[in-house]
């Protein structure tokens, strides 16, 4: 092996261990993700905001939920996961809830968000890599199954930001943070 082969490898192997050593601090904290959760809350909160009363119920195709059940739907599942995949207290008074206007709707959006905030906050730090059986029988850490509230979040909201502008109305501009 020439002198140029070896610094190669030894520069790959080097640069392998960069990558890994990154990909190792780039857990989120707890107290990061929370933060993330509060604007997810707000963001939700303007996307049911811009859809007008009178089409809370308007859905693009017969077999689709309408923008109501989009937002019921992705709040009353983050209680609902929290309660029963990370030991949430009982939720039934929240999940059998049937709000109706913009102002009920958000107020549950604002319950169920900061119900499942709550849940994510009492699993200890210990437990977020505690593999739990999940739906259809599949595993997951604990730290999964909050993530995967997140990106359900995320899905059934950005449905609903496209019903509304299939109204022709301008949705709320991306919150991140």
């Amino acid at each position: 092996m020439t002198i140029r082969q070896k610094f190669f490898s030894a520069a790959c192997a080097i640069g392998l261990f960069l990558v890994a050593s990154l990909g190792a601090n780039a857990q989120t904290t707890m107290e990061e993700f929370l933060s993330k959760w509060e604007g997810s809350m707000q963001f939700t909160m303007d996307v049911v905001d811009k859809m007008p009363e009178d089409k809370l119920d308007y859905k693009p195709h017969e077999s689709a939920m309408s923008f109501k059940e989009q937002i019921l739907h992705l709040s009353g599942a983050a209680a609902g996961i929290s309660q029963r995949f990370l030991g949430g207290p009982d939720a039934k008074d929240i999940l059998e809830a049937t709000p109706s206007g913009k102002e009920e709707i958000k107020a549950h959006v604002k319950l169920c968000f900061e119900y499942a905030k709550k849940v994510f906050q009492s699993v200890p730090e210990s437990e977020w890599g505690e593999s739990i059986e999940i739906f259809g029988g599949n595993t997951a850490t604990k730290r999964q199954v909050m993530s995967l509230i997140d990106d359900h979040t995320t899905h059934h909201r950005g449905a609903a930001i496209s019903y509304i502008r299939a109204n022709g109305i301008e949705p709320p501009a991306f919150r991140g943070l």
